[in-house]
């Protein structure tokens, strides 16, 4: 008498378990679909559901735009949304007209930003005529794209390698 009671208490409780552990909620696709027609016309922005994780990513305008984003992203998902992921960039705005890239056309200007520049290279050696930067001595190979960049960054003319001999 006393098993049979324990069994059936036991029975209850996993019959009670069972059905308060069943979640009638969205598929992460139904989920995902729903939270996408909420946020239509919003090209830039992705929508992704991972068992109930949204992950939202793309970019925005402002910060308050990716706020709202997040919010319509909690109030279309309501309570099956466990938690949002909020990857979206806002990007900066852009201007009509690019700004122009001024080249250095002053060769002693020029000629000491290489030198400052050139401290962290002992091995190579760079002048400057006419706007052109050229450059000699030995390096090794991953240091040249250092140097290579970094010479680019002055704004010359033309950054001439052709003088690096390449360390192994």
């Amino acid at each position: 008498m006393k098993f049979s009671k324990l069994t059936f208490c036991l029975l209850a409780t996993t019959a009670v378990l069972s059905f308060t552990s069943c979640k009638s909620g969205l598929s992460d696709d139904k989920l995902e679909e729903k939270i996408e027609n909420a946020l239509t016309g919003r090209k830039t922005v992705d929508v992704e559901v991972e068992k109930g994780k949204v992950i939202l990513s793309g970019t925005v305008a402002s910060e308050e735009e990716k706020q709202q984003v997040e919010s319509i992203a909690k109030t279309a998902g309501d309570k099956d949304v466990k938690s949002i992921q909020n990857n979206i960039i806002v990007s900066a705005p852009v201007s009509s007209t690019p700004a122009p890239i001024e080249v250095a056309n002053n060769d002693a200007v020029l000629g000491a930003a290489v030198n400052t520049f050139m401290k962290d290279f002992p091995t190579v050696q760079a002048s400057v005529k006419d706007g052109v930067i050229a450059v000699t001595g030995t390096l090794e190979q991953p240091k040249i794209i250092t140097l290579k960049q970094g010479l680019d960054n002055l704004n010359p003319k033309k950054v001439d390698l052709s003088g690096i001999v390449v360390k192994k």
